[in-house]
């Protein structure tokens, strides 16, 4: 049997459950809402039960911040959470020297892991210049690595490269938000030496059961279909783990309404041919109607218009989840 490093161990033991993305609040002219921000925390903590935290990234409009401005972010978080879960802060970049420096300042703040997306440039890059960039980057700090293979950065990593990278010591998972099958021949492929994670919360489940995905990893639906009278992800979960699978079906099953919200206000906007929106508004607009406000985005995004609103509105009202904070 193959040892398995510190970092890799440790993520083994500690990524596991559900794991939420978290926006970034502003205030009204812009800047780091820093009471908002641990105030959030605090609700998906308490609130949510939530048994992780992503930040700064993409749903964090990490590239909107200054690289203060993402130090600040980072530390707020650590400090809010307080060690009752794991935190991960993302340090992907297109500026290398950027990511090393989020990374380092990760372990001073004691972050418990940190993820870095692809990097990203004006072509797509070579395994090669990947390859270097993440064994680079996993020797800048001993907080263990995450990879985050998401198309974002205008490629996706080959499950070949993957492989590779799953060996370097401080490498120790990825969120690789992929469809189902794809995932989980990641997961057969290098499942005994990373924690391979999908962050689609309706694929969850079936991960979970029929292949031993450990975490979800991560998602703003844990806070847009959940409060904390009504946690159906958690029960689902809890109940899959307790073996009540038809339960766990069930509930799963009676959030094909929330889901179908998140298709049109969330995947949409993102995936529609020529529109490339990054849906921070929709999902900033979302919470705060729920009651947990996250003030404006940054440009170059926009905010919603007032009919936008009304009708984000209208389809949160009829799920019940209009101020239901």
């Amino acid at each position: 049997m193959t040892t398995l490093s510190p970092a890799k161990q440790a993520a083994f033991e500690k990524v596991t459950g559900l794991w939420i993305a978290i926006p970034t609040p502003f205030t009204a002219d812009g800047a780091v809402d820093e009471p908002a921000l641990k105030s959030a925390v605090e609700y998906y903590i308490e609130g949510l039960g939530v048994d992780g935290i992503f930040c700064g990234g993409i749903m964090g409009e990490f590239w909107a911040l200054t690289l203060e401005e993402r130090f600040l972010v980072h530390q707020l978080v650590v400090d809010a959470a307080s060690g009752r879960v794991p935190i991960m802060p993302h340090i992907g970049h297109h500026v290398y020297a950027d990511s090393a420096a989020l990374s380092r300042h990760a372990e001073q703040i004691g972050a418990d892991f940190v993820i870095a997306l692809n990097p990203y440039f004006p072509i797509r890059p070579s395994d090669d210049l990947v390859r270097n960039w993440y064994r680079r980057l996993a020797g800048e700090s001993s907080v263990p690595l995450f990879l985050f293979n998401t198309a974002y950065s205008g490629y996706s990593i080959s499950p070949e490269l993957i492989d590779e990278l799953a060996d370097l010591d401080t490498v120790c998972g990825i969120k690789n938000p992929k469809p189902a099958e794809q995932v989980a021949a990641l997961h057969a492929r290098v499942g005994d030496r990373i924690v391979v994670c999908d962050a689609a919360e309706e694929q969850w489940l079936g991960l979970h059961l029929d292949h031993g995905f450990q975490a979800l990893m991560s998602t703003p639906a844990l806070a847009m279909f959940q409060t904390p009278e009504r946690k159906p992800i958690v029960d689902y979960t809890r109940a899959a783990d307790e073996g009540r699978l038809d339960e766990a079906w069930e509930i799963h099953a009676s959030l094909e309404g929330e889901r179908e919200a998140f298709e049109k206000w969330m995947r949409q906007p993102w995936l529609a041919q020529g529109s490339g929106a990054i849906p921070i508004a929709q999902l900033k607009t979302w919470l705060e109607l729920m009651g947990l406000p996250q003030g404006p985005v940054r440009p170059p995004l926009v905010p919603l218009s007032d009919r936008e609103r009304e009708e984000l509105a209208a389809d949160l009202d009829r799920l019940g989840l209009l101020d239901s904070i």
